[in-house]
C-alpha cells in the first residue's frame, strides 16, 4: 500500500507551475496571440487548489488557452470529432473544454474573488469566441451536456456580459498574477 506523502503533493504543484511557466513564456510580448506548444495537465483540477499558486497559474494556462483560441493563434480546445481527427498526428492531445467549463462553474465565485481581473478576461474570451465564431458552445460541442452550457451563460456569462465592454487592460492581469510587463504602456506609474 503506497501512502500519499505532503512532499509529493508538493512535487505534483511544482510540476504544474513549471509546467505553465514554460508554457506562457513570452506573454508580456506577445500576449495571446503568440502560438504555443501547450503542455499538456489536466489544469482544470487546480482551479480550487489549497495552494494559491498552484490554482493561480492552472487559472492562468486556462486564460491563455482561451486567449489564444480567441485570437486563432492556439486550439487546445476542440470538439470531439475534431479530436479524434487530429489526436494521432505528432501525439497531438487536446484538452477537453467539458472538464475545464465544469470547473470553472464549481469555483467560479472563488476564482471572481481571489483572481478579479483573471476572471474578467476569462468571461470576455468565452463570449467573444463564441460570437467570433458565429455558433453556441452547444452545436460546436454536441458531444457536452448542453445544460453545462445553459449554466455557464446564467451563471457566468450573461450578469458578467457588460465586461465585453470594460473589462481592463492587460496590465491588470500582469500585476495580478506577477508578470514583469515589457512594454512601457503596461506598467503602472507608482
Amino acid at each position: 500500500m503506497e501512502i500519499f506523502k505532503e512532499s509529493d503533493y508538493g512535487m505534483e504543484n511544482n510540476k504544474i507551475i513549471q509546467n505553465v511557466k514554460q508554457t506562457i513564456s513570452g506573454i508580456e510580448i506577445g500576449y495571446f496571440t503568440t502560438a504555443k506548444n501547450y503542455i499538456y495537465d489536466e489544469y482544470f483540477k487546480y482551479f480550487n487548489d489549497d495552494d494559491k499558486e498552484t490554482k493561480k497559474y492552472a487559472l492562468l494556462i486556462f486564460t491563455c488557452m482561451l486567449g489564444n483560441w480567441f485570437n486563432k493563434s492556439t486550439f487546445v480546445f476542440k470538439p470531439e470529432k475534431e479530436r479524434l481527427k487530429y489526436n494521432n498526428e505528432k501525439g497531438t492531445k487536446f484538452f477537453n473544454f467539458e472538464d475545464y467549463i465544469t470547473s470553472l462553474l464549481d469555483n467560479y465565485q472563488n476564482i471572481k474573488q481571489e483572481f478579479p481581473y483573471m476572471f474578467e478576461i476569462i468571461v470576455v474570451y468565452l463570449i467573444l469566441i463564441e460570437k467570433d465564431k458565429h455558433m453556441i458552445y452547444e452545436e460546436w460541442f454536441p458531444e457536452i451536456n448542453p445544460e453545462i452550457f445553459q449554466e455557464l451563460r446564467e451563471k457566468i456569462l450573461i450578469p458578467n456580459k457588460n465586461l465585453v465592454d470594460d473589462c481592463h487592460p492587460i496590465k491588470y492581469l500582469f500585476r495580478e498574477v506577477g508578470i514583469k510587463p515589457f512594454f512601457k504602456g503596461d506598467f503602472f506609474d507608482e
